[in-house]
């Protein structure tokens, strides 16, 4: 896949979110393995509290009002319903944990490859088009050029914006030439 400045810009400017996403995920992948840690294992029901329970569930017959005349019969509901319900009640939680953990962990692959790639890029650069691309991109947005100056010129001897602006330039030029093999 090739890149263009665009493309770099954007993967910059959207790498404090990143960042963000990626801790709000392992909080919330940890907060599911502890769910899942005690999730069926506190109390299962056994076939035989699944098969009571189904058929203490419900009206007694003659309170049943129905249009048709028709009741339905407790017994053979619970005979050919009963394995699944006990499936139901004891694994629905786990399954639900385990698919959420599953997409965070994805989730967090791809967000981890964004974040590392940026820091590969700000570390393989220049230190000058490393403090100008950090603060125009990453902490300003790529909206404010006025406190980019502002912080290399603190760091650094003092350049006008044009060059700063050529150095930026520079610094994306040697990130697209890294990328684009």
């Amino acid at each position: 896949m090739k890149y263009i400045k665009e493309d770099i810009e954007k993967m910059l400017i959207n790498h404090k979110e990143n960042e963000g996403k990626l801790f709000e995920i392992e909080l919330k992948l940890d907060e599911y393995k502890t769910r899942l840690e005690y999730a069926g294992t506190v109390y299962q029901d056994t076939e035989n509290e699944v098969i009571e329970n189904m058929q203490l569930a419900g009206q007694p017959y003659d309170s049943i009002h129905s249009n048709t005349n028709k009741v339905s019969d407790k017994v053979s509901s619970t005979a050919m319903n009963y394995k699944q319900e006990q499936v139901h009640i004891n694994n629905e939680d786990r399954n639900h944990l385990e698919a959420e953990i599953n997409k965070l962990t994805i989730e967090k692959e791809k967000i981890n490859k964004r974040i590392a790639r940026v820091i590969n890029w700000l570390d393989k650069i220049e230190e000058k088009q490393k403090c100008i691309i950090e603060e125009y991109y990453i902490n300003n947005k790529g909206r404010n050029w006025d406190r980019a100056v502002t912080e290399y010129n603190r760091q650094y001897t003092e350049l006008t914006e044009r060059r700063l602006r050529d150095i930026r330039e520079e610094g994306l030029n040697n990130i697209l030439k890294m990328v684009n093999i």
